[in-house]
């Protein structure tokens, strides 16, 4: 079962990255409030607020994600559901790098490859778990 193994590391990948995604998250939003506090205005942090919460929820999705694929290494039947939780984290990827685009950030081709690599391989895995489990 080739595609077992695959979503095994891949959800595996996508707990701890998750983990640290929403550790980073907490840390963004605190960062943000204090560049505020000192700078005494809320001013343009907007966008900020809103990526740095894009962030977090796509890592506790991904935590969630990572949970639900290791579960359905062993219950084929459930990777399908593992699909369609690969496809929004992947969403959610594209939407946080719109939103950091346009609060003034710079489009970096490499970052969105990366952000995408661990999601893309985990429904790859999902897809070949789901077709082991319909031969």
């Amino acid at each position: 079962m080739k595609g077992q193994k695959f979503l095994k590391v891949t959800s595996i990948l996508m707990i701890i990255c998750g983990v640290i995604g929403a550790i980073g998250g907490v840390i963004a939003i605190l960062g943000i409030s204090a560049l505020a506090a000192f700078m005494e205005s809320t001013e343009g942090t907007g966008l900020l607020y809103a990526s740095a919460l894009i962030l977090t929820l796509a890592s506790v999705i991904e935590f969630i994600a990572g949970i639900k694929g290791v579960g359905a290494c062993n219950a084929p039947h459930k990777a399908a559901a593992c699909i369609k939780w690969g496809v929004i984290i992947a969403v959610l990827s594209i939407i946080s790098m719109i939103i950091g685009v346009a609060g003034g950030g710079k489009f970096n081709i490499t970052s969105l490859i990366l952000n995408l690599l661990v999601p893309g391989l985990y429904i790859y895995g999902a897809v070949q778990m789901k077709n082991d489990a319909q031969v």
